[in-house]
């Protein structure tokens, strides 16, 4: 059986940047796991300082319903504890 696919779109304010392919996972928990490793991946090869307050990532599910919102001040938060 094949796993179900989750989108993981970016949000900052008003800006959508929707993820067309999407990612296979288990389940909603290990879809959370990937995204906090995105953000990770993401802020770490950033060259430039930048404000990542507003930013978020938005986990969909196969019918495109809202799984959870990871903004990135908590993955950046919890990381540093």
């Amino acid at each position: 059986m094949q796993a179900p696919r989750y989108y993981f779109n970016l949000r900052h304010g008003h800006l959508h940047v929707p993820d067309s392919r999407g990612e296979e996972c288990p389940g909603p928990k290990e879809a959370i796991e990937h995204a906090v490793v995105a953000i990770l991946d993401l802020v770490a090869g950033e060259k430039r300082l930048r404000n990542w307050a507003k930013w978020s990532v938005e986990i969909e599910d196969e019918l495109h319903c809202r799984v959870a919102i990871l903004p990135f001040t908590l993955v950046l938060k919890t990381r540093h504890h």
